[in-house]
């Protein structure tokens, strides 16, 4: 047992003093001589990774002492009083990388203490001397160009990945803003981070005290390791258990609403066509929903903004009803979804009761004219019990996914569409109902009720962008988030539009699979797109595992482009990660693996140069000094052995995606086609039998569809196929070059499929 693990076990179980400092594996906290802040330092300390936290206000007196959580266990903790009736208290727990930091507001006073939004912390950062970036939902930037981020931050060195993450673990009262700032005018190796929680309204009763919400802070030789670990306890702390990732049609690119007619004959072509390949939900938008529940009294037309916002009845383009919809839609095999603003409703419109929106501070309605319309207030039992009824009717209907639109019209605030960086316009000007309740609060009750309600229903939000003040606190809420803007460009081959949705879902990866599903917004193959362009984002999306979502009526496809819809469904649910994150504001390499393949992304962002890539094999996540054999998906041919280094050259707007496994002195299989991962999901079993000379394996295939086994065999054409079958019927075979060889097998139903191959030599 060593010293040191010796003294971590004492510093948890013993006592500990009255201004003593506290650590464990990861981090120590130490108060400063001066009593005038706080040091966090990375252990070993030898590092020289630092943060200087400095409070609001005067310290009033800083203590030590020992705590327990009922989730994360045993911990040492400093409490710091300060400024105006401030208390943070810092915690660090067993086997954790992150302090654990969080402010109490104190009120001494006879009245109450009211405040829209409050300052914690501001840290000061360094890491040993390295050079810093910034990072945060604004992307990667330099600290002079550095932009205020929602929910979570990174100070990041690009060539060690070397990084200090803070985020906010909670967001149950208030939703967490980080302001970075650089230390001094041209200095790039310190910088100020701080931390800001905005309510709306925070209300703390005379003579009584209220918790905020937790951040976190930590070191990490890999930020990204960082922000994963930060996801990991989000997905802990809400219990978070996402429900399976579906693959969604959506009428909104190219239909609107569309209506019984076409959704029909949508829904018959793409369950022979596309339903064996994954397809699962078909989604209604925008459109479909009357502007008035028919019995309703009032004359027609009414004012609207916006949307319509009544959700109680169809229009014409679905005159049997939402109810018959939903269940033509499920008996082609698949899940009715449905598109609804919750939150939202229009107070031109005498359907609804005034007494169930926020208002503003002289007594009228708080409206947002830009699109999103009033807001419910859900801090009023009037507004909560309207909201109970417009999620029953429409689940009382047969919709299982819903796509919810306008989310931060539940926390009664402004479309700030397109948001990334962090932007307050009035945030905190409604009056709720309940001065209590702060936004965030009535938001996430207002998602509760949704789940309460639709228990086994599929919840996406849509989206972060038109204000990301409700992108920290939907999490736990929602099984997956447009984290992007609509896309719809990219439809019409605007590059912008292609690489949208690519752009938001990279800078947001750690989230995807452990908090939500990211929905970057559809895949385009129409012929409207160039062939490059739906490549990219169709190997985009296959790559980091992102939701599937297309919109088109897929009959009017050509084989060609069908068929890029059959090779990138489903998408996988392994961990994928950007290579480059900390060196490009756009990343060029993706890295997925499973135990037996690793699959590289590789996209130019470019739509009119091309791009040089040259990468260290350890640094893509490779080990080091090994041979690795490739196959490239799009090219459809072998390119040999790379060692050391990757190279390649991507002409403008276009992709390549490797498969890649370590050169081997026996046959395997290298790539396959049923999708642009290339046997990462389809291979499920794969063995060499060295006696029998015998590679046998099982795969996932699809009737009626080719399937292709890509085998790279050792030596200089020394090795041919004695036979090959899959199951009893055989393989076609075809030897291309000294080491490939091609194996093809059209199965006549789907499901798993043994297959062997016998070789001599």
């Amino acid at each position: 047992m060593t010293l040191r693990f010796l003294f971590v076990f004492w510093a948890f179980l013993g006592p500990i003093a009255a201004g003593e400092g506290i650590r464990n594996e990861y981090l120590e906290l130490l108060p400063a001589l001066d009593a005038k802040s706080l040091l966090i330092r990375a252990l070993p300390a030898d590092k020289g990774f630092s943060a200087r936290v400095f409070f609001p206000g005067r310290i009033e007196s800083i203590t030590t002492g020992n705590a327990a959580d009922s989730l994360w266990g045993e911990a040492q903790e400093i409490k710091a009083k300060h400024g105006e009736n401030l208390e943070t208290t810092f915690r660090l727990f067993r086997r954790r990388p992150f302090v654990h930091i969080h402010t109490r507001v104190l009120n001494p006073q006879a009245g109450p203490r009211v405040m829209k939004s409050l300052a914690t912390v501001d840290m000061k950062v360094s890491l040993g001397g390295q050079k810093l970036l910034s990072y945060g939902t604004g992307g990667l930037s330099d600290l002079s160009s550095a932009k205020g981020s929602y929910c979570f931050h990174a100070y990041v060195n690009p060539e060690t990945r070397n990084g200090f993450v803070t985020a906010f673990l909670t967001h149950d009262r208030g939703a967490g803003a980080f302001f970075p700032r650089p230390a001094a005018e041209g200095v790039e190796t310190e910088a100020w981070v701080k931390t800001q929680i905005d309510f709306g309204n925070f209300r703390v009763e005379p003579r009584a005290d209220r918790d905020t919400d937790v951040f976190l802070a930590g070191f990490f030789d890999d930020a990204r390791l960082g922000l994963e670990a930060y996801a990991d306890l989000v997905a802990r702390k809400y219990a978070i258990r996402l429900k399976k990732k579906p693959c969604v049609y959506c009428t909104w690119y190219h239909a609107r609403s569309s209506n019984e007619k076409l959704l029909r004959e949508n829904a018959a072509f793409a369950a022979r066509h596309l339903k064996p390949f994954g397809l699962s939900v078909f989604q209604i938008d925008d459109g479909w929903q009357a502007v008035l529940p028919k019995d309703f009294p009032h004359p027609k037309p009414v004012k609207r903004t916006g949307p319509v916002k009544v959700f109680t009845d169809s229009n014409r383009n679905y005159p049997h009803g939402m109810a018959y919809t939903a269940k033509m839609i499920a008996d082609f095999g698949f899940t009715p979804g449905i598109w609804f603003m919750p939150f939202a409703g229009n107070f031109r419109n005498p359907y609804f009761d005034p007494e169930i929106f926020a208002r503003n501070p002289d007594g009228t309605l708080f409206h947002d004219s830009r699109w999103s319309g009033t807001c419910l207030d859900l801090s009023n039992p009037k507004a909560r019990a309207f909201l109970e009824k417009r999620v029953l009717r429409i689940y009382g209907w047969g919709y299982r996914y819903f796509k919810l639109d306008g989310l931060h019209t539940g926390m009664p605030s402004y479309n700030v569409y397109v948001n990334k960086s962090y932007l307050n316009r009035d945030f905190g000007k409604a009056v709720l109902h309940d001065p209590k309740v702060t936004y965030i609060e009535a938001y996430r009750t207002g998602l509760g009720i949704i789940r309460r309600l639709a228990p086994d229903a599929f919840v996406l939000g849509c989206n972060v962008s038109q204000n990301m003040h409700c992108m920290g606190p939907s999490f736990g809420l929602l099984d997956a988030m447009r984290i992007g803007p609509d896309n719809g460009r990219a439809g019409r081959g605007k590059w912008k539009g292609v690489t949208a949705g690519a752009w938001h879902g990279t800078n947001l990866y750690f989230l995807n699979g452990r908090v939500w599903h990211n929905d970057p917004d559809p895949v385009y193959v129409r012929e409207s797109c160039p062939l490059p362009y739906a490549r990219w984002m169709c190997s985009w999306v296959a790559v980091s595992g992102a939701m599937h979502t297309s919109s088109y009526q897929y009959s009017k496809l050509p084989a060609e482009r069908l068929d890029l819809l059959k090779r990138s469904l489903p998408t996988h649910s392994l961990p994928a990660r950007p290579v480059d994150l900390f060196e490009t504001s756009k990343p060029r390499i993706w890295l997925v693996q499973n135990d037996r393949l690793s699959v590289v992304g590789l996209f130019n962002w470019e739509e009119k140069e091309k791009t040089e890539i040259e990468y260290d094999i350890e640094k893509l996540g490779l080990e080091k000094d090994t041979t690795y054999v490739a196959f490239e998906y799009w090219s459809n041919r072998f390119i040999g052995e790379i060692r050391k280094t990757l190279k390649r050259t991507l002409e403008p707007g276009s992709c390549e995606v490797l498969a890649l496994r370590k050169r081997s002195h026996a046959p395997q299989v290298l790539s396959t086609s049923r999708h642009i991962t290339q046997g990462l999901m389809d291979v499920i079993e794969e063995k060499w039998d060295p006696a029998a000379r015998t590679l046998k394996g099982r795969s996932r295939l699809v009737a009626g569809d080719p399937y292709e086994l890509r085998i790279v065999v050792p030596g200089e054409g020394r090795w041919n196929v004695e036979n090959a079958f899959a199951g009893s019927t055989p393989l076609q075979v075809r030897k291309e070059g000294p080491r490939l060889i091609r194996l093809v097998h059209t199965p006549r139903e789907s499901g798993v499929s043994p297959w062997t191959v016998r070789f001599r030599t």
